[in-house]
């Protein structure tokens, strides 16, 4: 008997280290998000000057999720670039690709904050009647804050990609959760920033937060006009609109419920606290699933069927149970630091939450996957920038019926 088992232990390795490694990858990968925290501890503390700007609640999940959007069109590109081999993992001397993938990014986050401050305008206008110069401060802010975003997430991104791929990473399981977090506590960061100094109707500071603006807009169609004639650029910028305005919409969406959650339950700092994560998570489970099943498809692995899905439960079993574990330690955190009067509701808004969204975002990730592959379009200019932007809007429902519920 002995013998026999020690006989079978080569083979059972050999089927338990592979699940191992992808469990492993993810809870890591996803783990990332704690950090994201950090990003709604910085909205819950700056609780005052959203009530000082009402628009400001309003256009921050906006801001998150096309900047996400963009991030994952950008992760998702170079994920599969690096699998196929049409972009290096150098810092230097990159592919056409590569530099064409740059410029499109800067490109789309000046359309998208254009969007943004358009959309999220409008809608604060017919909402709180607010005045026309209030309106120029929120443009000037969406503009700032994107603009200067892009020199953090960016290369962030990209040096992760790289880090992952000769580390013998998958980075479409590695770079977008890792990114994200990072792309959201910046953000929030800078958009906190930017906000406190509009505040301050400062000569100065107006000034560079104009010049800030001015700058980018310039840069933006400067690389715009030198790549509109190449034909990557033109395809991913083309096929990319269409996912930005529906982003946009389903976003402004996003910052009404918010604020229906503000006015509901005032400043709880428990939730606000824990609402960047979980959106952030949720958003990184669609990119895996969304990820893995593009290189899949590039690759040939499995055909473009719906069907296909059932070959693919077992990266959603790593993701969906790895964002469980951490929703629970969410709860945990944000109950130790604001106290456990309210956390056995808070735990029931957690996991009641993860419960909802999590089947219905793998689900659409991967059938705009295949849709989108079947139409002979490219599925990273799809999947993850909308999964994500989808991901924030059912959470944060979600979580806003949840909170009607349980607090």
């Amino acid at each position: 008997m002995w013998r026999s088992l020690h006989n079978s232990m080569p083979r059972l390795r050999g089927m338990v280290e592979p699940h191992l490694l992808g469990i492993t990858q993810s809870t890591s990968a996803l783990a990332f998000n704690m950090f994201g925290i950090l990003a709604g501890t910085i909205l819950a503390e700056s609780y005052g000057v959203f009530e000082k700007y009402k628009w400001a609640l309003l256009v921050f999940p906006g801001i998150l999720s096309n900047r996400g959007a963009i991030g994952g069109l950008f992760s998702g590109r170079l994920s599969t670039g690096l699998h196929l081999g049409t972009i290096s993992p150098s810092i230097r001397d990159n592919t056409d690709e590569a530099y064409q993938l740059f410029s499109a990014v800067i490109t789309l986050t000046a359309l998208s904050a254009l969007l943004i401050s358009s959309g999220s305008g409008l809608f604060a206008y017919l909402t709180y009647k607010i005045a026309f110069w209030k309106i120029v401060e929120l443009f000037l802010t969406v503009f700032s804050t994107l603009a200067i975003s892009i020199l953090v997430i960016s290369p962030t991104t990209f040096l992760v990609s790289i880090y992952a791929f000769h580390r013998g990473l998958d980075p479409d399981m590695v770079v977008y959760p890792v990114t994200s977090t990072t792309a959201d506590v910046s953000i929030s960061l800078i958009y906190v920033i930017i906000l406190r100094l509009i505040s301050l109707h400062s000569l100065f500071y107006d000034t560079m937060i104009v010049l800030v603006n001015l700058f980018f807009i310039g840069f933006a169609v400067l690389l715009h006009n030198r790549s509109k004639e190449n034909r990557e650029y033109h395809k991913t910028i083309s096929e990319f609109v269409t996912t930005l305005l529906v982003v946009t919409v389903i976003v402004t969406l996003t910052g009404h419920v918010l604020g229906r959650i503000s006015d509901s339950i005032g400043n709880t700092a428990e939730i606000y606290a824990i609402y960047p994560a979980m959106i952030d998570t949720v958003g990184d489970v669609g990119s895996i699933i969304g990820s893995t099943a593009t290189t899949k498809l590039s690759l040939g692995i499995f055909p473009a069927e719906f069907k296909s899905l059932l070959s693919h439960l077992t990266e959603v079993s790593y993701a969906w149970s790895s964002s469980l574990l951490l929703f629970t330690v969410y709860g945990i955190i944000s109950g130790a630091t604001y106290g456990f009067s309210n956390f056995s509701s808070l735990l029931a808004v957690v996991w009641w939450t993860n419960l909802l969204v999590i089947p219905v975002i793998v689900l659409v990730s991967f059938m705009v996957g295949i849709i989108t592959y079947r139409r002979g379009l490219d599925p990273d200019n799809f999947v993850i920038p909308f999964e994500t932007s989808l991901a924030d809007s059912l959470t944060t429902i979600a979580l806003y019926l949840m909170v009607l519920v349980w607090y």
